[in-house]
């Protein structure tokens, strides 16, 4: 049983604990490909493991253009006793998925991003929807909700190194509910109405399917809740077909950036680095041979460094002008990192998914903290198709 005072202890600043723990026992820390807690097995339902999913990522905290939660669900199986992770989602990983008989599977990328106008065997993204619909396989991706999310992805992968970290670009968390709503009405003769009240005109609309809201308060004079932006336009047509004076004032429900999520992050060091020190952590971190690098104008591998800023696969958009003397990512393009050398910055590429696969084993001991009735499963074939030669 892995216990949860050892789970604790995967978070930003701590990370290192795993790696001491390899050094004694002569183990890379990132490679056990399989776990499961001791004792008595229970099935979970669908729904629940995919709301831990949620409560650990917040589907909030994904990039508007994503595609994450739940994206495909079967209806020939409902409980979910094996999750197999993985980064990306190929035939070769389905039929490692099979063979341990996963229920779910949990792929960092999202196998499913561009509509599909039919499901057939001439594609292979198709053929993998196909099969796992068949074979009773949910799928359910993350994708940017673990690069943003405190702790998560991003932290792990600045985690290489020591110092005071810091969150690149701070998100301002989408909320399910986009407007906060204040609804009064009165009768006839112009006495107000109480808000059970109004709740009761409301839901008795005959528009009342349509409208998603969550009741913040309400008392004798009117009625306050949070609703989305189709919802409102129902609620237009509510208060506009009320026999009573029902009326109501709508504000934005924005969030204040969160400085702890959100694409990117920054280190500043405790003690400054040699480049070719930097890279050797690098390396050690994500269980690679090799990087390709672009020394910043005027630097050797000896020259010393003082911070370094990450991001996840390609990391380009978020990195740049980023205050920091080294960029780690996965890709970058020829004229952004031409752009970073001559602003005396360092760019270490490690391939797109070499930045990211190496936290499905972290994960996997925070899922099982959460649900330890669960068997969890890392593949072992999920790889980048890129390699070094």
């Amino acid at each position: 049983m892995i216990s949860k005072s050892y789970l604790c202890l995967l978070n930003r600043h701590s990370f290192t604990f795993l790696r001491a723990t390899a050094a004694r026992t002569g183990s890379h820390p990132w490679t056990v490909p399989r776990y499961c807690a001791t004792g008595q097995r229970n099935m979970a339902t669908l729904p629940e493991v995919v709301s831990t999913l949620k409560k650990m990522a917040p589907l909030s905290l994904a990039e508007s253009w994503d595609n994450v939660g739940l994206l495909v669900e079967p209806d020939v199986r409902k409980s979910v006793s094996r999750v197999f992770l993985t980064n990306d989602l190929t035939e070769d990983v389905l039929e490692e998925a099979v063979s341990v008989d996963a229920d779910l599977i949990v792929s960092y990328h999202p196998p499913v991003f561009a509509p599909f106008k039919r499901i057939t065997s001439d594609a292979w993204k198709s053929r993998i929807v196909s099969r796992c619909l068949g074979r009773g396989i949910a799928i359910y991706s993350p994708h940017t909700s673990w690069d943003a999310v405190e702790n998560g992805l991003t932290d792990w992968l600045i985690s290489c190194f020591d110092g005071v970290v810091s969150t690149i670009q701070p998100l301002s968390i989408n909320p399910e509910f986009s407007h906060v709503v204040t609804l009064s009405a009165s009768r006839s003769d112009n006495t107000p109405l109480g808000g059970k009240e109004i709740i009761t005109i409301v839901e008795s609309s005959e528009f009342f399917a349509g409208v998603h809201f969550k009741i913040i308060s309400h008392n004798d004079s009117q009625l306050q809740l949070l609703c989305n932006s189709s919802s409102l336009v129902t609620l237009d047509k509510v208060a506009k077909s009320s026999k009573c004076n029902l009326f109501f004032h709508a504000n934005k429900n924005e969030s204040l950036p969160s400085c702890s999520t959100g694409s990117g992050r920054r280190c500043q060091f405790k003690h400054g680095l040699t480049i070719s020190a930097a890279v050797e952590k690098i390396k050690r971190h994500l269980g690679v041979d090799n990087l390709m690098i672009a020394l910043a104008r005027g630097s050797t591998l000896e020259s010393t460094i003082c911070s370094a800023a990450a991001v996840a696969g390609s990391g380009a958009s978020v990195l740049r002008g980023c205050d920091a003397c080294l960029y780690l990512t996965g890709e970058m393009s020829h004229h952004d990192v031409l752009d970073a050398v001559h602003n005396g910055v360092t760019v270490v590429l490690a391939n797109h998914s070499n930045t990211e696969r190496s936290y499905l084993n972290v994960f996997a001991h925070r899922l099982l903290a959460e649900m330890p009735q669960l068997n969890v499963h890392v593949s072992k074939v999920d790889r980048d198709p890129l390699v070094f030669v």
